[in-house]
């Protein structure tokens, strides 16, 4: 039992906005909450507050009535955070907002065994301002644009860096012939519940799993009897000499209310089986061998935990996860370096990361504890690097043998679904990380360094306004003459994002920079596994080619469970014939050159697309009108303002 006098003052900081956004019946519900002479229950508080979200609802303002909502839960967490879950939960459930079981992943108080994000969001509540940027931010991308984009604050960090001399504007010129291999492979996503025969065309989220089902009743028995056979449950590859051992046979076909079933090493509509990850990672150990192609270092671009459900999701399986791809990498990669980055999906729960210093970052430390001692026991680290990655959200910089500056930041700092990234929003770096990225580039251009770049989402994708213009600005400060490449994941598609000078020009005379984004191993949803790997100028560390690998994953559904056939797919310098010098690198005036002939000319864009997802069948006609339309705004935009403005303009 608690005397609510305290909440009144913090409701009545916001009564006089609420009393002209709330319905008469809403009024008297806030009054119940606002009468310091109560001393109600538990039940009762959230009882009154289910009946106050309710009435600031009911308005056909949803912009308002969602800065409202956010403005009674700021109330009530800076006093009972504990009642906010069950709060909005109920509030959720009662006026059907949303499905039962999203009103669930929304705000049910997260547990070690509950990836629910209500424990998360009543973090948000208590720092955000709901009437400012904040909430406007928060109800336009996390509420599926309840409120109208708000404008991105004109909000710089450029006092942090020297000015820009002449010579910084020109990239150093490359060597002659003189290279060496880098491989970048990406989203592994290990469906560790994987389970040949479970149903492969289920109709929610991640299938394969013994908990995947078709709402919709067979009625007939499928087409796959006598098509697909390659149902062999417990392969794998033998870790002492990586050998292929095909598991048991089993008779799927028993079972007819299954439509697709999932077969040995995957399906376009599920994530990784672990046998699938090791075959990917034995194709490029056994091309290494056969080629005598050595890999300096590689990086891994984000992404080891699946994407099944948050009811199936939670700490025990990150961390498995976790831990698992990260020794599959070890063990086939073996004394090559291995240069990180976390995935949306490598934090519990999904996406959360709350920054230094205000209360919330013991929630995830775990994680960076965890990674950063694999990484030191790996020797992929050193012991001072480590330790750095350790309080820095996972986050390093470290000198490479060869001298180049490999930075790996932690793209969930800005991350769109991240709680902690909507509270204090107008604030360029609330994480820090942008002043640790400026002061490791200020410190290499002193030094006349190379550096490069790795992080998990590039920031046109799923990134928020300001973190995206922020970046922006720093790769432009820092380009071309120190940022020699920046390499990004999540997509699971091939792809890349040019960034141009500021006045927004597309000319090949404002080319600054670009980003790879590499495709994925994990085949979800409709993509064939693929990796790279890139041949690097000794001397500037500039990407000169980049090689594609892939396996048509549909080809392993009928081929009685043997192996993968992992192919070469293309060279980034001949595959999109364009007239390039030998002795110039792919560099943003070559990848410009590559996506005006994608807006422009038909046959260039199937060609992308067909690359994107590497030949699978969902690939799509760009013929037929309507598809393929944003393709252009894709690869051209780095910065999130920009992308978006194109995509709008595309579908005027």
């Amino acid at each position: 039992m608690i005397s609510l006098s305290t909440i009144t003052a913090l409701l009545c900081a916001n009564s006089v906005v609420l009393a002209s956004a709330i319905p008469k019946g809403g009024k008297r519900a806030l009054e119940r909450i606002l009468d310091s002479s109560l001393m109600l229950s538990d039940s009762s508080i959230v009882e009154s507050i289910v009946a106050t979200l309710e009435d600031a609802s009911n308005s056909n303002d949803t912009c308002g009535s969602c800065i409202n909502r956010l403005a009674i839960g700021k109330s009530l967490a800076l006093v009972r955070p504990d009642l906010i879950p069950e709060s909005f939960e109920n509030w959720c459930v009662k006026t059907a907002y949303a499905s039962n079981e999203t009103c669930n992943t929304n705000f049910a108080r997260n547990t070690i065994h509950s990836g629910t994000t209500g424990s998360n969001f009543a973090d948000m509540l208590q720092l955000m301002d709901p009437f400012g940027y904040d909430g406007t931010l928060y109800c336009h991308y996390k509420e599926v644009r309840l409120c109208p984009k708000p404008v991105t604050p004109n909000i710089t960090l450029s006092h942090l860096w020297p000015p820009k001399q002449p010579r910084h504007f020109v990239a150093p010129e490359p060597s002659a012939n003189d290279t060496f291999n880098v491989l970048h492979i990406s989203d592994f996503h290990v469906e560790l519940d994987y389970k040949v025969g479970a149903e492969a065309n289920c109709s929610r989220s991640m299938c394969c799993s013994p908990h995947s089902v078709n709402r919709i009743k067979k009625e007939s028995e499928g087409s796959y009897r006598g098509v697909w056979n390659s149902f062999y449950e417990g392969s794998y590859y033998d870790d002492r000499n990586m050998s292929y051992v095909k598991g048991k046979y089993v008779d799927i076909f028993q079972n007819s209310s299954i439509w697709a079933p999932a077969t040995t090493f995957g399906n376009y509509q599920c994530d990784s089986p672990e046998v699938l990850i090791n075959s990917s990672l034995n194709s490029i150990s056994e091309y290494s061998n056969a080629n005598n192609v050595d890999f300096e270092f590689a990086i891994f671009t984000g992404d080891l935990v699946d994407h099944d459900e948050t009811r199936y999701t939670d700490y025990r399986l990150t961390v498995e996860s976790e831990e698992i791809v990260l020794r599959d990498l070890k063990s086939r990669l073996k004394s090559i370096p291995v240069y990180t980055v976390l995935g949306n999906h490598d934090n519990y729960p999904y996406g959360e990361l709350g920054q230094e210093g205000y209360g919330f970052s013991n929630k995830f430390t775990w994680n960076a504890e965890l990674l950063a001692d694999i990484y030191e026991d790996y020797n992929w680290l050193d012991a001072p690097t480590a330790r750095y990655a350790r309080k820095h959200y996972t986050g390093f910089a470290v000198d490479t043998k060869m001298g180049l500056k490999v930075i790996s930041l932690n793209s969930n700092c800005f991350y769109r679904r991240n709680h902690y990234a909507y509270w204090n929003a107008t604030n360029p770096d609330s994480f820090g990380q942008w002043e640790f990225l400026i002061n490791e580039l200020v410190q290499s251009e002193a030094l006349d360094q190379r550096v490069w770049i790795i992080a998990h989402i590039p920031p046109a994708t799923d990134g928020l306004p300001l973190p995206s213009k922020i970046f922006t600005e720093i790769i432009e400060r820092f380009s071309p003459y120190t940022i020699a490449g920046v390499f990004f994941g999540h997509t699971h598609y091939d792809q890349f994002n040019l960034l141009y000078a500021g006045n927004g020009s597309h000319t090949i005379e404002n080319v600054v920079n670009f980003a790879w984004i590499s495709q994925s191993v994990a085949p979800f949803i409709g993509n064939n596994p693929s990796w790279r790997y890139y041949k690097i100028d000794k001397k500037t560390f500039s990407v000169m080619n980049g090689f594609n690998f892939y396996t048509k994953l549909n080809e392993t559904y009928n081929n009685d469970g043997n192996e993968p056939i992992w192919e070469f797919e293309y060279s980034s310098r001949e595959g999109y014939n364009i007239s390039w010098p030998a002795e110039s690198p792919l560099n943003g005036s070559y990848w410009h050159l590559v996506a005006e002939k994608v807006r422009d000319d038909l046959s260039y864009r199937q060609l992308y697309e067909n690359y994107s997802k590497r030949w699978t069948p969902a690939v799509p006609n760009c013929s037929v009108v309507g598809n393929c339309l944003t393709d252009y705004c894709t690869l051209s935009n780095f910065n999130l303002d920009d992308f978006e403005a194109c995509v709008a303009e595309v579908h005027q």
